[in-house]
Protein backbone atom coordinates (compact mmCIF):
# COMPACT_ATOMS: atom_id res chain seq x y z
CA UNK A 1 0.00 0.00 0.00
CA UNK A 2 1.52 3.62 -0.97
CA UNK A 3 1.11 5.83 1.71
CA UNK A 4 1.49 9.29 0.24
CA UNK A 5 3.16 11.46 3.18
CA UNK A 6 3.30 14.42 1.35
CA UNK A 7 0.48 16.29 -0.98
CA UNK A 8 0.56 19.68 -2.91
CA UNK A 9 -2.40 20.78 -4.64
CA UNK A 10 -2.60 24.00 -7.02
CA UNK A 11 0.16 25.65 -5.26
CA UNK A 12 1.03 29.28 -6.75
CA UNK A 13 3.73 32.04 -5.21
CA UNK A 14 3.36 35.82 -5.72
CA UNK A 15 5.05 39.00 -5.43
CA UNK A 16 3.81 41.64 -5.31
CA UNK A 17 0.54 40.66 -6.75
CA UNK A 18 2.58 40.60 -10.62
CA UNK A 19 5.42 38.28 -10.29
CA UNK A 20 4.29 34.43 -10.28
CA UNK A 21 6.85 32.12 -8.78
CA UNK A 22 5.32 29.20 -8.22
CA UNK A 23 2.24 28.90 -11.01
CA UNK A 24 -0.47 25.66 -10.19
CA UNK A 25 2.44 22.99 -8.47
CA UNK A 26 1.35 19.65 -7.76
CA UNK A 27 3.39 17.10 -6.20
CA UNK A 28 2.72 13.93 -4.63
CA UNK A 29 5.63 11.78 -2.40
CA UNK A 30 4.88 8.66 -0.35
CA UNK A 31 6.69 7.02 2.43
CA UNK A 32 10.14 5.65 1.08
CA UNK A 33 10.16 7.70 -2.06
CA UNK A 34 12.10 10.65 -3.23
CA UNK A 35 11.35 13.30 -5.58
CA UNK A 36 14.49 15.32 -7.46
CA UNK A 37 13.73 18.96 -8.61
CA UNK A 38 15.77 20.12 -11.16
CA UNK A 39 15.95 24.16 -12.03
CA UNK A 40 18.16 27.21 -12.41
CA UNK A 41 19.19 29.31 -10.07
CA UNK A 42 16.33 31.63 -9.16
CA UNK A 43 13.85 28.98 -11.11
CA UNK A 44 11.73 28.96 -7.07
CA UNK A 45 12.98 25.75 -5.78
CA UNK A 46 13.81 27.30 -2.46
CA UNK A 47 10.50 28.84 -2.58
CA UNK A 48 9.00 25.64 -2.98
CA UNK A 49 10.73 23.53 -0.55
CA UNK A 50 10.28 26.19 1.99
CA UNK A 51 6.46 26.21 1.54
CA UNK A 52 6.45 22.27 1.42
CA UNK A 53 7.95 22.86 4.94
CA UNK A 54 5.87 25.46 6.46
CA UNK A 55 8.82 27.77 6.12
CA UNK A 56 6.55 29.97 3.98
CA UNK A 57 3.09 30.05 2.72
CA UNK A 58 2.11 29.81 -0.80
CA UNK A 59 -0.25 32.30 -2.10
CA UNK A 60 -2.75 30.29 -2.80
CA UNK A 61 -3.09 26.22 -2.92
CA UNK A 62 -2.61 23.79 -0.11
CA UNK A 63 0.37 21.33 1.34
CA UNK A 64 -0.97 17.97 3.81
CA UNK A 65 2.41 16.61 5.49
CA UNK A 66 0.92 12.68 6.90
CA UNK A 67 -2.22 13.52 6.17
CA UNK A 68 -2.49 16.87 7.81
CA UNK A 69 -3.35 20.34 5.77
CA UNK A 70 -0.54 22.52 7.32
CA UNK A 71 -1.94 25.59 4.86
CA UNK A 72 -2.67 28.32 6.76
CA UNK A 73 -2.36 26.77 10.75
CA UNK A 74 -0.97 29.37 13.10
CA UNK A 75 3.15 29.38 13.51
CA UNK A 76 2.73 27.66 17.02
CA UNK A 77 1.57 24.93 15.25
CA UNK A 78 3.45 24.77 11.94
CA UNK A 79 6.59 25.38 14.66
CA UNK A 80 5.32 21.63 16.39
CA UNK A 81 4.85 20.09 12.36
CA UNK A 82 7.97 21.00 11.39
CA UNK A 83 10.02 20.04 14.57
CA UNK A 84 8.27 16.45 14.21
CA UNK A 85 6.72 15.94 10.96
CA UNK A 86 9.85 17.64 8.62
CA UNK A 87 13.51 17.50 8.40
CA UNK A 88 15.78 20.35 7.34
CA UNK A 89 19.02 19.95 4.99
CA UNK A 90 20.29 22.92 3.84
CA UNK A 91 23.06 23.92 1.60
CA UNK A 92 25.37 24.49 4.93
CA UNK A 93 25.20 21.97 7.48
CA UNK A 94 24.07 25.05 10.15
CA UNK A 95 25.81 23.06 12.52
CA UNK A 96 26.43 24.36 16.29
CA UNK A 97 30.41 24.59 16.61
CA UNK A 98 30.39 24.61 20.48
CA UNK A 99 28.34 21.36 20.31
CA UNK A 100 29.98 18.08 19.97
CA UNK A 101 28.59 15.88 16.73
CA UNK A 102 26.59 14.02 19.73
CA UNK A 103 25.68 17.14 20.95
CA UNK A 104 23.86 18.62 17.31
CA UNK A 105 22.48 15.57 16.18
CA UNK A 106 20.28 15.57 19.63
CA UNK A 107 19.19 18.67 19.72
CA UNK A 108 15.71 18.06 17.85
CA UNK A 109 14.87 15.75 20.04
CA UNK A 110 15.97 18.35 22.97
CA UNK A 111 13.37 20.93 21.54
CA UNK A 112 10.93 17.98 21.62
CA UNK A 113 11.61 16.77 25.48
CA UNK A 114 11.97 13.25 24.17
CA UNK A 115 14.71 10.78 25.32
CA UNK A 116 17.74 11.38 23.18
CA UNK A 117 20.64 8.44 24.15
CA UNK A 118 19.66 5.37 22.45
CA UNK A 119 18.14 7.91 19.21
CA UNK A 120 21.50 9.57 18.72
CA UNK A 121 23.74 6.46 19.50
CA UNK A 122 21.51 4.88 16.49
CA UNK A 123 21.57 7.49 13.97
CA UNK A 124 25.44 7.59 14.88
CA UNK A 125 25.84 4.01 14.05
CA UNK A 126 23.93 3.85 11.03
CA UNK A 127 25.24 6.83 9.36
CA UNK A 128 28.86 5.76 10.14
CA UNK A 129 29.45 8.57 12.43
CA UNK A 130 30.59 7.16 15.92
CA UNK A 131 34.04 7.67 15.63
CA UNK A 132 33.35 11.28 15.47
CA UNK A 133 30.87 11.67 17.97
CA UNK A 134 32.80 13.82 20.18
CA UNK A 135 34.33 16.03 17.74
CA UNK A 136 33.10 19.64 17.00
CA UNK A 137 31.95 20.11 13.08
CA UNK A 138 35.44 22.59 12.97
CA UNK A 139 37.09 19.38 13.28
CA UNK A 140 35.33 16.85 10.80
CA UNK A 141 34.79 17.59 6.70
CA UNK A 142 31.90 19.38 5.09
CA UNK A 143 30.95 15.98 3.94
CA UNK A 144 31.23 14.52 6.98
CA UNK A 145 29.17 17.43 8.62
CA UNK A 146 26.64 17.46 5.88
CA UNK A 147 25.64 13.41 6.82
CA UNK A 148 25.46 15.07 10.73
CA UNK A 149 22.87 17.24 8.91
CA UNK A 150 20.78 14.48 7.98
CA UNK A 151 21.40 12.81 10.71
CA UNK A 152 19.83 15.42 12.98
CA UNK A 153 17.19 15.89 10.18
CA UNK A 154 15.86 12.50 11.30
CA UNK A 155 16.05 12.99 15.05
CA UNK A 156 12.38 13.17 15.54
CA UNK A 157 11.57 9.94 12.88
CA UNK A 158 9.90 12.88 10.84
CA UNK A 159 7.86 11.58 7.82
CA UNK A 160 9.03 14.33 5.14
CA UNK A 161 12.88 15.23 4.31
CA UNK A 162 13.53 18.48 2.50
CA UNK A 163 16.95 18.81 1.09
CA UNK A 164 17.76 22.10 -0.33
CA UNK A 165 21.01 21.98 -2.51
CA UNK A 166 22.46 19.14 0.09
CA UNK A 167 25.37 18.83 -2.05
CA UNK A 168 26.63 22.24 -3.44
CA UNK A 169 29.75 23.17 -1.90
CA UNK A 170 31.22 19.29 -2.11
CA UNK A 171 33.42 17.59 -3.93
CA UNK A 172 32.86 13.97 -5.52
CA UNK A 173 33.95 12.36 -2.44
CA UNK A 174 31.67 14.63 0.15
CA UNK A 175 28.85 14.38 -2.99
CA UNK A 176 28.69 11.12 -2.64
CA UNK A 177 28.93 10.63 1.26
CA UNK A 178 25.46 12.78 1.32
CA UNK A 179 23.99 11.22 -1.53
CA UNK A 180 24.46 7.50 0.65
CA UNK A 181 22.98 9.34 3.71
CA UNK A 182 19.55 10.53 2.01
CA UNK A 183 19.81 6.91 0.92
CA UNK A 184 20.04 5.65 4.14
CA UNK A 185 17.04 8.06 5.40
CA UNK A 186 14.80 6.25 2.72
CA UNK A 187 15.65 3.06 3.31
CA UNK A 188 16.17 2.54 7.04
CA UNK A 189 13.93 5.13 8.08
CA UNK A 190 11.34 4.88 5.06
CA UNK A 191 11.27 9.31 5.06
CA UNK A 192 9.89 10.67 1.86
CA UNK A 193 12.32 12.95 0.75
CA UNK A 194 12.17 15.94 -1.82
CA UNK A 195 15.72 17.11 -3.31
CA UNK A 196 16.43 20.69 -5.15
CA UNK A 197 19.43 20.34 -6.95
CA UNK A 198 21.42 21.23 -9.87
CA UNK A 199 24.42 18.75 -9.84
CA UNK A 200 24.16 15.94 -12.12
CA UNK A 201 25.79 13.51 -9.50
CA UNK A 202 22.74 13.71 -7.58
CA UNK A 203 21.30 11.35 -9.67
CA UNK A 204 22.72 8.39 -8.04
CA UNK A 205 19.56 8.94 -5.62
CA UNK A 206 17.30 7.14 -8.39
CA UNK A 207 14.51 9.43 -7.72
CA UNK A 208 11.47 10.33 -9.71
CA UNK A 209 13.12 13.39 -11.33
CA UNK A 210 10.91 16.83 -11.84
CA UNK A 211 11.65 20.40 -13.42
CA UNK A 212 10.61 23.41 -11.95
CA UNK A 213 10.34 26.09 -15.37
CA UNK A 214 9.05 28.94 -15.14
CA UNK A 215 6.86 28.69 -11.98
CA UNK A 216 5.93 24.95 -13.68
CA UNK A 217 6.61 21.40 -11.79
CA UNK A 218 6.25 19.03 -14.61
CA UNK A 219 7.72 15.19 -14.85
CA UNK A 220 10.96 14.68 -16.99
CA UNK A 221 10.38 12.18 -18.88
Amino acid sequence: MVVRVLQARDLWKSYDGRTDVLCGVQLDVASGEAALIWGENGSGKTTLLSILGGLDAPTRGHVEVAGREITGLRESALARVRLLEIGFVFQTHRLLEDLTIEENIALPLRFAKRPSEARVAELLQVFALTKLASRRPGEISVGESQRVAVARALANGPKVLLADEPTASLDAKGTAAVIEALRIARTNFGAAEIVAAHDSEVRALEATEYILDEGRLRKKE
